[in-house]
């Protein structure tokens, strides 16, 4: 039995990483871009960098959004593929497209009206400025972002993860040097501050879209794929299918995204020093929480990939297996996060003041590691078994009734930022337990149920 055993866990480790490592790639290659976002801002001045924070929790809000609502495509077209249906996966995609025209179209009408409703929010008058030109620029590249985040998903589920590792290491070499001409200027391109990463980002996501429709539409790999620039007509049973697995993953992402960004927006007050050190500690934290994501997307994959097949029992196994392995992941990012706290903060900036606070939220973002990694690994499995109406409301309570109230009681009345972390802590780790009490009972919920046939 534990020589089975052995062998088992081997075998679903190994179908994990070929899985996850070129999703983890791909997810650092996002995550650097913003890393280049944050140093070249910050090499333009403080309020550039300030300004960019802002704007940058904002937009985030709004892609995880859009990402969040066409989330149902991976697990949905790799349970297809386990059962051999690609027709059916090439129909997912095709109406995921019209998904992805709708809801990007509302997040570039909630842009465009930044000069508006920026005004609430509490900051200094140049920051606000930054934030609004940046979010602008933004807007230009958020079609081609929803556009390409679809493509992106029937990719994975289809299990050609490396073309989209491929695209996005591209990408991230194609922002480093768009990003230092749109914020300093050269030729005829006017210097634009921080403001100039918002038109860098939109330009990549031209070139992500474009260069993912060419793979879907070249590659032998999607036999049953017809790719047109107009998708067919709307067929809604599938479309409803999409949106009924989509938009509970979206409401639960949004919410830890939003529970992000309105720490941002309630230490705005504190002034530039504090929101900078706050956001490099948020960008050294997402380095190593992407590469947590991408195995929570390779296990949402490889457990509906088994379901696909009819084997519940080994989906459980799966499961188990994947979040054993995230959690001595953040034990592991977490000594590293501790004893090289201040080499990653000198990467970014080199503020005294900044640099003070920053290397404190590095200990607290090493602590809180170990409970983001878990709940994002039973959140992934949770998605590969298409469970994801009660996990959005454990995420509700978790970040916004749990984390944000505990974040601004103890932000407020005792340690400043310093407690606004706290709470981060003890939100993601409600959230941690409630998931991963959720994922033990659908799993067995799914092995006690009849097979389907």
């Amino acid at each position: 039995m534990i020589k089975l055993y052995r062998r088992a866990t081997g075998t679903e480790l190994k179908r994990l990483a070929t899985l996850g490592g070129p999703l983890v790639i791909s997810n650092l290659a996002v995550v650097s871009m913003g890393v280049t976002d944050t140093i070249v801002a910050g090499r333009a001045g403080e309020v550039n960098l300030a300004g960019l924070a802002l704007g940058a929790s904002i937009w985030s809000v709004c892609a995880v959004t859009l990402m969040g609502l066409l989330a149902a495509v991976s697990p949905i077209v790799a349970h297809l593929r386990g059962s051999r249906d690609e027709p059916g996966c090439a129909q997912q995609l095709q109406q995921a497209m019209w998904i992805a025209l709708i809801g990007g179209l509302a997040v570039v009408g909630a842009l465009l009206a930044t000069p508006w409703w920026s005004q609430w929010i509490d900051t200094e008058e140049p920051v606000r400025h930054v934030m609004e030109q940046y979010l602008l620029a933004l807007a230009t590249g958020t079609l081609p972002f929803a556009l390409g985040t679809a493509l992106r998903g029937y990719c994975e589920g289809m299990g050609q993860v490396r073309p989209v590792m491929r695209t996005y290491l591209a990408a991230a070499v194609l922002n480093i040097p768009l990003d230092i001409l749109m914020v300093f200027g050269a030729g005829p391109i006017p210097a634009m501050g921080g403001a100039g990463c918002g038109w860098a980002t939109a330009l990549v996501s031209w070139s992500i879209a474009a260069a993912l429709f060419w793979h879907a539409g070249n590659d032998p790999a999607y036999r049953a794929l017809r790719l047109r620039l107009l998708p067919p007509r709307p067929d809604w049973p599938t479309q409803r299918h999409l949106l009924a697995v989509g938009l509970p993953i979206c409401i639960g992402a949004a919410s830890e995204v939003t529970f992000f960004a309105s720490l941002t927006v309630l230490l705005a007050p504190y002034g530039a020093t504090i929101v900078a050190a706050h956001q490099i500690g948020l960008n050294v934290g997402s380095i190593f929480y992407l590469v947590a994501l991408a195995l929570a997307q390779a296990l949402s994959i490889r457990v509906a990939q088994i379901l696909g097949q009819g084997r519940p029992k080994r989906a459980h196994f799966t499961s188990l297996v994947g979040v054993g392995s995230g959690l001595l992941y953040a034990l592991a990012t977490g000594l590293l996060l501790i004893t090289l706290r201040y080499l990653f903060v000198h990467a970014y900036t080199s503020n005294v003041d900044i640099i003070a606070v920053a290397t404190n939220l590095l200990l607290l973002c090493a602590a809180f590691q170990l409970v983001d990694v878990a709940q994002a690994m039973a959140w992934g499995a949770l998605r590969g078994y298409r469970d994801t109406r009660v996990p959005m409301y454990l995420q509700l309570f978790s970040y916004w009734l749990v984390g944000l109230t505990t974040a601004r009681w103890l932000g407020e009345q005792f340690w400043g930022v310093y407690g606004y972390w706290v709470g981060i802590c003890i939100g993601l780790g409600t959230a941690a337990i409630l998931l991963g009490l959720r994922l033990w009972r659908t799993s067995r919920k799914a092995m006690l149920a009849p097979p389907q046939r």
